[in-house]
């Protein structure tokens, strides 16, 4: 799949160290060579979302908008965020407006 990442997440990859930022390169790695969305592990869809997917990464939340094109899938990281972020009304507002 053909992977894309949003200035938000890549403003929070950069603050990563260590064993987190290597299980993050990895998520991303297994959804690049990943053939569809069922192939990933902890990968949930977003209860009321058409498009937003959930990815857990450890303590980690990945937040990804996922389209189905005709030449090759996309997968856009939208928010990578702790878990105790993740499921707030702020964050609520942000995915109800990525959901396109």
């Amino acid at each position: 799949m053909r992977v894309e990442f949003s200035k938000e997440f890549e403003k929070a990859v950069r603050k990563l160290s260590g064993k987190m930022l290597d299980s993050v390169r990895q998520a991303v790695q297994e959804v690049i060579n990943a053939g569809n969305i069922e192939e990933l592990t902890d990968c949930k869809k977003l209860v009321d979302y058409e498009f937003i997917y959930r990815l857990r990464i450890g303590s980690y939340r990945a937040f990804f908008s996922y389209h189905v094109q005709i030449v090759d899938d996309c997968v856009m990281f939208l928010y990578l965020v702790p878990r105790g972020q993740a499921y707030d009304k702020k964050m609520e507002k942000n995915l109800q407006r990525k959901d396109i």
